[in-house]
């Protein structure tokens, strides 16, 4: 069939690639990539700094003010690299894109470092839970006030143990189920959705690493030809000029 043999005919030519447009695609591949990364950090560094604003005395584990911070210099990060690679990028400067590169390379092997050790200690919330509780109901019992409303449960692992006030069931009858499992539940989905985004950001990384080497090393080669053809043309006057010069003393 005409179709099958176009196709077992097909070979792919990377010169022909490049040349007809493929230089430019990557190109604005990588632009896209970045551009998206930086409003990505910018959008942590808002958040990581809303979240430290709001951040009260209620938060009874002490993760939000860490979260905030991790998000604020997180964000930075990502923003100071992806603008690093939009302008390596647009101005076609093979010096940046290596310098995006390996800024790139080490931001994600933290990034892999960091998640495996937090995918590691995922076991110990429930600990964390129950001494951030702990500490709370010695020290400040509002704050498990403010947990028990805004989850509408009472007490930790049954509705009289450790609840504010003691009579908490009594007072509210609606709020018959112990907080313990409503808030390592809610813990645990915000940890996964943390995890998903940086899934996300990790493979559009992982992208940004192969483009930018194939677009430095392809600026690289272009640049080293242009060297080539201006040394050929220099070579190639001077010996017109040495030429015309004997043709002179002949005259």
């Amino acid at each position: 069939m005409p179709f099958l043999s176009k196709i077992t005919t097909f070979t792919f030519n990377k010169e022909s690639f490049w040349a007809s447009g493929g230089f430019m695609f990557v190109k604005n591949l990588l632009l896209f990539i970045n551009f998206l990364s930086l409003l990505a950090g910018i959008i942590m560094i808002g958040g990581g700094g809303y979240l430290q604003s709001t951040n009260g005395t209620d938060d009874i584990t002490n993760m939000g003010a860490s979260v905030a911070v991790a998000a604020i210099i997180i964000g930075i990060i990502i923003t100071i690299v992806s603008f690093l690679g939009c302008f390596g990028a647009a101005n076609e400067k093979g010096v940046l894109l290596k310098t995006y590169f390996v800024m790139l390379l080490v931001l994600v092997i933290l990034e892999i470092s960091v998640g495996s050790a937090a995918y590691a200690k995922r076991g110990d919330i429930p600990t964390y839970v129950e001494n951030g509780w702990r500490q709370a109901y010695r020290h400040q019992p509002s704050n498990i006030l403010v947990v028990e409303q805004t989850f509408r449960c009472c007490g930790f692992m049954n509705t009289t143990d450790m609840s504010i006030p003691v009579n908490c069931v009594e007072q509210y009858p609606d709020r018959n189920t112990p907080c313990f499992a409503i808030v390592d539940e809610s813990l645990r989905g915000s940890l996964n959705m943390i995890g998903g985004a940086g899934l996300v950001i990790g493979f559009t990384e992982l992208v940004g690493l192969i483009f930018s080497v194939v677009l430095f090393r392809r600026i690289a080669k272009r640049d080293s030809q242009g060297e080539g053809l201006l040394n050929e043309a220099w070579r190639v006057n001077r010996s017109k000029i040495h030429y015309g010069y004997q043709n002179y003393q002949y005259v």
